[in-house]
C-alpha cells in the first residue's frame, strides 16, 4: 500500500488566507480535515480547490453551522475519530478522548480546541492536535500532516 498524506487543521477563527496556503501547500494530500472554530474559512477554501476530499467537524465557536461535532473515518487502513474537543474537556487533559477514541475502536484521535500542537502515542492510540491555524499565545500557527505508511502512522506538526 503507499502511503498515503491527510492533513488536518484546527482553529482557523477566521484566517481564510492560512486555510487557502494550507491547501496550497499540500496538493497530493488525499484528505484534508478541519477540526472546528473555522467551519467557514475551510468551507469557503474548498470552493477553491473542489477536487479535494474534506471533512469537517463543527467546534464551539462555529454558531450556526450544521457540520457534525465528531466524525469517524477509514483512511489509509487506520480508524480516525476526528472532533473538535471541547465536547471531551480537551483543554483539561486527555483522558476523555482517549476513552471515547478506544471505545469506537480507533486508531488515531483528531482534535483541536486547546491551540496547542500535540503528538502523544498511547498504548496502540495516537492522540494528535494539529494546534491553531492561527497564532496563538501557547504555540506558533500551524498544521498537522498524517502520514500512513506500510511501517506505521508519522504525524509531522507543521509551523507556518
Amino acid at each position: 500500500m503507499p502511503p498515503m498524506r491527510i492533513i488536518a487543521m484546527s482553529d482557523s477563527h477566521g484566517d481564510f488566507s492560512r486555510v487557502r496556503q494550507i491547501f496550497e501547500e499540500n496538493p497530493g494530500a488525499e484528505c484534508f480535515i478541519h477540526l472546528g472554530d473555522g467551519a467557514k474559512d475551510f468551507e469557503e477554501a474548498g470552493w477553491l480547490f473542489p477536487e479535494t476530499a474534506r471533512l469537517s467537524v463543527r467546534g464551539n465557536c462555529d454558531f450556526g453551522r450544521d457540520e457534525p461535532e465528531t466524525g469517524f473515518v477509514e483512511l489509509g487502513g487506520k480508524k480516525i475519530f476526528y472532533t473538535h474537543g471541547h465536547l471531551f474537556h480537551a483543554k483539561y487533559g486527555l483522558d476523555e478522548l482517549e476513552r471515547a477514541g478506544r471505545e469506537r475502536g480507533a486508531d488515531i484521535v483528531l482534535y483541536g480546541h486547546t491551540h496547542r500542537a500535540d503528538a502523544q502515542y498511547r498504548e496502540g492510540l495516537w492522540l494528535i492536535n494539529p494546534g491553531s491555524v492561527r497564532d496563538s499565545q501557547y504555540t506558533p500557527a500551524g498544521y498537522l500532516a498524517l502520514d500512513i505508511t506500510p511501517q506505521g502512522v508519522v504525524p509531522i506538526l507543521k509551523k507556518f
